[in-house]
């Protein structure tokens, strides 16, 4: 800035860089068969859109899938240490393991009730 004789600053501005002086020439259209040619977008080039899927505020991807309902009674599910009743063997006096069923609580459930 440079020194003026006002209140307000002397400001004059210096053009840095390239300057571009463009014109237009071009003042009308190619024949339509042409120009439709020359328009054309290949189908790979087209970004089709994805369903199911959409982007939140952070940028972060959202999917929704979508499955059949599952029915938990008849998934496998595995055996626990606990649920295996133990026996004493009358002989050695050690344990013995044994395997329990469902069925097997039920029965011993009723018959403990009664």
């Amino acid at each position: 800035m440079k020194k003026s004789g006002v209140d307000s600053p002397y400001v004059e501005l210096v053009e840095i860089g390239v300057s571009l002086d463009l014109k237009l020439r071009r003042t009308h259209f190619a024949p339509p068969d042409l120009r439709k040619q020359a328009l054309k977008v290949p189908k790979a080039a087209k970004i089709g859109k994805t369903k199911n899927i959409t982007h939140d505020m952070a940028g972060s991807k959202l999917a929704t899938v979508h499955m059949t309902k599952q029915n938990i009674a008849e998934m496998p599910q595995s055996k626990m240490k606990g649920s295996k009743k133990r026996k004493e063997d009358g002989n050695d006096g050690k344990v013995k393991k044994v395997k329990v069923s469902e069925s097997n609580l039920d029965a011993e459930n009723s018959m403990d009730t009664s």
